[in-house]
């Protein structure tokens, strides 16, 4: 191909846009490429806190599990006429549902339908009362076999850990959380499908060698940029 010929090709190209097409499709190339690696860490960051909200739950679940326990335990033991027993047990439930510093909105499970719960409650309010609890560890050990197993083996980790109130906050959190995550990546996908057009438009423009498809991208364009940028900041 002489000077002459190569000369002309360009300044066919030149007149018909296609450097300028060039241009921008590689610009919004570079811009799908961020839209994509923003929304593949928003979808990763999604699947690890859907995970711990998981986890969240399923130890909101076995806590306050214990904590009905140790109430239908504290039920039976007062029932069976040991007290100091059936304290133990209440001021179990309340320490797996509520902690050692429980929130006014808290209660141990069952309490609102169990009067003699809310009997036991009452003492434990009481200055004297953990004076009592701590009295019925050193009872006979024919005496704490009338709990269950389950209550027993609960029991051994009544206090270790937090709270089931504030697990359940905590895995509340965590979901609010994810639901953002969630919108957020659901604005990169737009955002990709948006600059994924744009790059086709301007492929059409140089194939039919039209103009109108290109200006078109621009328009995708701005749409696509404008929701990365939404999803980025979304709260």
């Amino acid at each position: 191909m002489n000077p002459e010929e190569l000369s002309e090709q360009a300044e066919h190209a030149h007149h018909t846009g296609q450097k300028a097409i060039g241009l921008t499709t590689a610009v919004t190339a570079v811009l799908l490429a961020v839209a994509t690696l923003m929304g593949h860490r928003a979808h990763t960051e999604e699947i690890k806190l859907q995970t711990k909200a998981v986890d969240q739950w399923n130890f909101y679940q076995a806590k306050h599990l214990r904590a009905h326990i140790y109430g239908i335990e504290a039920q039976k033991a007062e029932m069976e006429g040991h007290h100091e027993l059936a304290l133990e047990f209440m001021q179990d439930s309340w320490d797996e549902e509520c902690g050692r510093s429980p929130e006014k909105n808290c209660t141990a499970p069952r309490l609102k339908r169990v009067k003699t719960l809310q009997q036991l409650t009452a003492e434990l309010k009481k200055p004297d009362a953990s004076a009592q609890a701590e009295q019925s560890h050193s009872q006979p050990p024919e005496i704490r076999k009338n709990g269950s197993e389950k209550a027993t083996s609960a029991q051994e980790g009544a206090s270790a850990g937090e709270a089931a109130k504030k697990i359940q906050e905590e895995a509340s959190d965590v979901d609010r959380e994810t639901a953002v995550i969630t919108r957020r990546a659901d604005r990169f996908d737009a955002s990709e499908l948006f600059l994924e057009i744009s790059i086709v438009l301007c492929s059409i423009s140089l194939l039919a060698e039209n103009k109108i498809y290109w200006r078109l991208s621009f328009i995708t364009s701005v749409i696509g940029i404008a929701i990365a940028i939404y999803g980025y900041v979304l709260r």
